[in-house]
């Protein structure tokens, strides 16, 4: 159990160990798994000369508590994360308090699908659901958000459903701000914070969009594209006479865009740096659409919008 909790605090376990330290939390008491930690905790190589002492110490003792037999409500996941992230803080200091924080609201069973700048990842859920992960996207579900009665997910980013049909269990996909509710259909979706509204986009069948600063609740057929505005919550749907351009189809779209906003976006879609060696050009605003799939083309378009030209240097490309 030592060599566990060794490895999982020093992040070099391996996915079958972990399975087994699952199962081994599963199978002990809180009052050993507390002696355990604290062990751990006295033995353990960490430097925590970044870290307040005092406030590491209250830390510590509220981890102690925490996994004492008194808090048998405490799921024994969740005091392993705890521990982890308390760990992270002697390392990381202040920046790690955030990790900690949110620790506490999801535990190490979720499932959590994520891709970076540049990447995108096609996903199979448990119910037969697929979704396209696009740029720097994060999709996340627990080990009983799929139900008989109901299916779940939580989702940040820009997204392509294709929801599994079934009547008996609606699929529910939670957004800061929304949530999406449907049976059985196509649709894109994009839920960024950093972005001024959420944008879905439904191809085929029947989804309920709903606004949790509002209470606001829209029904959406095929064809139309629904704005949530995430300061006001305010939701408005339009129908469209042709397809948008989306990600799913291979395209970055904006609208009154500083170029510096665009510039960032498509340095997340590419993977790639971006300099713009005229400051004066980032305040203006583009308004239009860009291959996503290809960052010469994307370049060349924005630059000829722009009046400039463009180079490559290394991984940098630089607008002049």
């Amino acid at each position: 159990m030592k060599d566990y909790i060794r490895k999982y605090r020093n992040n070099e376990i391996t996915p079958t160990e972990l399975t087994q330290l699952r199962q081994k939390l599963n199978d002990i008491s809180d009052s050993e798994l507390s002696k355990y930690l604290d062990a751990d905790w006295e033995t353990a190589d960490i430097d925590g000369s970044l870290a307040d002492k005092d406030s590491l110490a209250e830390i510590k003792s509220s981890i102690l508590r925490a996994t004492s037999p008194d808090h048998h409500h405490v799921r024994l996941r969740a005091k392993m994360l705890r521990y982890a992230a308390i760990i992270l803080i002697a390392v990381l200091s202040g920046a790690t308090i955030y990790f900690y924080s949110e620790s506490q609201k999801q535990l190490p069973n979720d499932t959590v699908i994520s891709t970076g700048k540049g990447e995108s990842a096609c996903v199979n859920l448990p119910d037969g659901t697929k979704v396209t992960l696009f740029y720097e996207s994060v999709l996340s579900y627990g080990d009983d958000n799929f139900t008989k009665d109901r299916r779940g997910v939580r989702f940040e980013g820009d997204g392509y459903f294709e929801v599994h049909a079934d009547k008996e269990s609606p699929f529910v996909i939670d957004s800061k701000g929304l949530s999406v509710t449907v049976l059985g259909t196509t649709f894109s979706l994009s839920a960024r914070q950093c972005n001024e509204a959420a944008e879905l986009y439904l191809e085929k069948g029947c989804v309920s969009l709903y606004s949790s600063l509002t209470d606001e609740k829209v029904t959406m057929n095929p064809n139309e594209r629904a704005s949530l505005n995430y300061k006001t919550g305010k939701i408005t749907v339009e129908q469209m006479s042709e397809i948008p351009y989306t990600l799913h189809n291979g395209f970055l779209s904006f609208n009154k865009t500083p170029l510096s906003k665009v510039v960032e976006t498509l340095e997340a879609n590419f993977g790639c740096e971006i300099e713009v060696d005229n400051a004066s050009l980032l305040s203006k605003t583009f308004s239009g659409t860009l291959p996503a799939k290809d960052p010469y083309e994307a370049l060349e378009v924005l630059s000829l919008s722009f009046n400039s030209s463009f180079r490559k240097a290394k991984n940098t490309y630089i607008i002049y």
